[in-house]
């Protein structure tokens, strides 16, 4: 197997981006963590928490959903922390409740809170009404291409349901959140406009994966200066970029195989 091509191999890209011999490899489907399968990430009712302690509170009633008591001008906002991998492209949100109420409906906003050289900024990237009078319902919505980039280092992400429409009282038991899931799929990171390694140039049809293991610290290349992306690749050196790659573990004192 040639460097390039195990490059393909790791980071999951589709037949497009490979050579003739690459494509005449079968595919092994990795975990959809890895690679640029989907992956998912699900926030259950009991992660949401009230935005106003003072004035009402989220009854977790276990498999039924959570659902808002509190005062009769209870706005009743419930956040939840939202957890996707740097990087990665928010796609698609779900979202499962229950709404018997005739007179007051949810609402969500899926929230970006990102520091910048002027201080926090809260960016609504999707919002809607939620379902009403439905009983059990799900609701989708898919993000418009390209989605959403994940940049954990200045942001946070969080989840809003109103339980409420504004100024009127909880409705209890008969509206609830029950869960939700944010689908989102890893993406390798754009191409450098300068090349790491002299047989690598811009133009090479493996340059942006290549810089991706090199900015990653998973390949330091062949030599000084260059990354042999045609010369075969040993079983030894494979494990060295897979091992990088996937940053294998295994429990200190578990099971050695003999």
């Amino acid at each position: 197997m040639k460097r390039a091509l195990l490059i393909s191999v790791v980071l999951g890209l589709g037949a497009a981006g490979l050579n003739a011999q690459a494509r005449s490899v079968k595919r092994v489907q990795s975990p959809e963590t890895w690679g640029s399968s989907a992956g998912y990430t699900m926030i259950m009712h009991y992660q949401f928490h009230g935005a106003n302690p003072a004035q009402y509170r989220l009854v977790n009633h276990a498999s039924q959903g959570s659902f808002c008591e509190g005062d009769a001008t209870a706005e009743c906002l419930g956040y939840a922390q939202v957890d996707a991998p740097e990087g990665a492209i928010l796609e698609k949100l779900d979202i499962w409740g229950f709404d018997n109420s005739d007179d007051s409906d949810m609402h969500y906003n899926l929230i970006a809170s990102c520091d910048g050289a002027n201080g926090q900024a809260e960016i609504i990237l999707d919002q809607n009404d939620l379902p009403g009078q439905s009983g059990d319902f799900h609701y989708s919505s898919t993000f418009a291409a390209p989605g959403f980039s994940v940049d954990n280092s200045q942001c946070g992400y969080t989840l809003r349901i109103k339980f409420t429409d504004g100024g009127e009282p909880p409705r209890g038991e008969l509206i609830r959140i029950r869960k939700a899931r944010l689908t989102w799929r890893r993406q390798v990171s754009p191409a450098p406009e300068t090349a790491t390694f002299a047989d690598v140039p811009i133009d090479h049809q493996f340059f942006q994966y290549v810089e991706a293991l090199a900015k990653s610290g998973i390949t330091g290349g062949c030599g000084p200066g260059i990354y042999c992306p045609d010369a075969p690749l040993t079983r030894g050196q494979m494990a060295v970029f897979l091992a990088k790659a996937l940053g294998l573990q295994w429990p200190e004192g578990g099971d050695s195989g003999e």
